[in-house]
């Protein structure tokens, strides 16, 4: 038997989510949780727990907290988060808390049973929906670091770029870094030169056609 928690701070979702899920013999809800905060209770007494599904968004702890907090002390306990949400910052979210899987709440009922069977067994689960923006995602990534590669700008230049795209004057950058405003200078210029900029608007248009621009996701 696959021995799931349910986390959700609505009765009835759990109520509706268990009786489907419980419709395949191998599955069973062994226990609830109305929060993040209960779910972390209980997991300590829930033996040979194999799932944890829980909401994204709930009050108090979210789903993407949760998650952070259980891959911390059980890192092989799988995770599947349900969600109303598909935006990529929210399945990047998921995926760099450490969730095993993402669905929205309208998936169909076999890729629920797909992703709780995949997640058991220790196999990531995305919706095909979902994998597409993941797979873009890694696309973007991997032409950055080639584009940063290939155009030698350092760890701290990308710092100071960022910086700049956000619109920070060079001391606004110094102080932020806890640098001096004359290196800040130095690392604009290099900047400059390595991406072929003339002036702020060039680096931050190269930026964004070299997709070097990196958010919060990144």
């Amino acid at each position: 038997m696959i021995k799931v928690m349910l986390v959700d701070d609505h009765q009835v979702v759990r109520n509706g989510l268990k009786a489907l899920i419980e419709k395949d013999n191998e599955i069973i809800v062994s226990s609830e949780a109305e929060s993040g905060e209960e779910a972390l209770e209980k997991v300590k007494f829930s033996e040979e727990l194999d799932l944890i599904i829980t909401d994204m968004s709930m009050p108090g702890m979210s789903g993407i907290e949760l998650t952070k907090r259980l891959k911390e002390s059980y890192a092989n306990l799988g995770v599947l988060i349900l969600s109303m949400h598909e935006d990529e910052e929210y399945i990047m979210d998921a995926l760099n808390a450490g969730a095993m899987g993402y669905l929205t709440k309208d998936a169909p009922t076999d890729e629920i049973y797909s992703a709780i069977t995949s997640i058991s067994k220790g196999k990531m689960h995305y919706s095909s929906s979902l994998t597409d923006i993941l797979a873009r995602q890694i696309i973007r990534k991997n032409k950055r670091e080639d584009v940063l590669e290939s155009k030698n700008i350092t760890e701290r230049e990308m710092e100071v770029l960022q910086l700049i795209i956000k619109g920070l004057s060079n001391k606004e950058i110094a102080e932020e870094l806890i640098v001096s405003k004359r290196t800040v200078d130095n690392h604009r210029f290099n900047l400059m030169r390595k991406m072929g900029a003339k002036n702020t608007a060039d680096i931050v248009r190269i930026a964004y056609e070299n997709q070097l621009v990196l958010n919060d996701k990144d």
